[in-house]
């Protein structure tokens, strides 16, 4: 049975201060999953938690209280609304969020690759593609040795332009060593943590670097992986980039149903 295009685990609202959309809300959010028979729709809107220290300007007011003024989530019989974060991984085991606080979101999405944010998600010196992958590769290692809630937690967009806006990205997952990357997603699959496919990152250029962009989610599919779509949408047209997207990448990987994250 082909990989189910209805749902959608990683979304913004105009809480997000990078969407900042007036029109970006949980309503419009769960009317275009209506729309197109979704049966699960999740708002993962940015997040610092107030009690882990040093966040950048970006997150400051990015807060528990802040995201939480989306709730309660519009109900519908069609559609389960979830309440969940992008938080951010900066390295040696430093999380966005506090375990104290883990009950609070339903899913977690953890961006190992933010790396437009120096000084935050990675100091200087990461100045090549091959040091990029390397560290790409040294965060989702540390991330399988933190104590997470692993059944609902999902690694956002391994490929993502934000690993390396000075560089070529699509040489950086080419450069990612496959013996260790195979290893940590083969943890990643014991764990029980989703990987996500996010179809904004497969934009039009791709099909330019097909096999390149193809590849760590390759991998991670023969390692056991589970996957799930994500529009990661900051405005209401962005919402269109699963149905738009999602049928090519899933047949290009070949995936079925049984490959599919469930979120419990």
């Amino acid at each position: 049975m082909s990989f189910p295009i209805d749902h959608d685990l990683h979304c913004h609202t105009q809480l997000s201060l990078c969407s900042n959309d007036p029109a970006q809300t949980p309503q419009s959010i769960l009317a275009f999953a209506k729309a197109h028979a979704y049966t699960v729709q999740c708002i993962t809107d940015h997040l610092w938690d107030s009690l882990v220290p040093g966040p950048n300007g970006f997150y400051s007011t990015q807060n528990i209280e802040h995201v939480n003024r989306n709730l309660p989530l519009p109900k519908d019989e069609q559609v389960r609304m979830v309440f969940g974060c992008e938080t951010e991984y900066c390295g040696g085991g430093k999380l966005g969020l506090d375990p104290s606080n883990y009950g609070v979101f339903d899913f977690i999405v953890i961006p190992p690759n933010h790396y437009h944010m120096s000084g935050l998600v990675h100091s200087e010196g990461y100045d090549t593609e091959e040091k990029r992958a390397g560290l790409l590769v040294e965060r989702l290692e540390e991330l399988t040795r933190m104590e997470l809630p692993w059944h609902k937690v999902g690694i956002a967009h391994m490929t993502c332009s934000l690993i390396f806006t000075q560089g070529d990205q699509y040489k950086v997952y080419e450069l990612v060593d496959e013996g260790r990357f195979r290893a940590v997603m083969r943890a990643f699959a014991r764990l029980g943590a989703g990987i996500e496919l996010n179809l904004s990152s497969f934009a039009p250029a791709w099909h330019e670097h097909e096999d390149a962009m193809l590849r760590l989610y390759r991998l991670a599919g023969e390692e056991g992986c589970k996957f799930y779509l994500a529009s990661d949408a900051h405005h209401p047209a962005e919402l269109s980039v699963i149905p738009e997207r999602a049928p090519e990448v899933i047949e290009k990987l070949g995936l079925t149903k049984e490959d599919q994250f469930i979120l419990s």
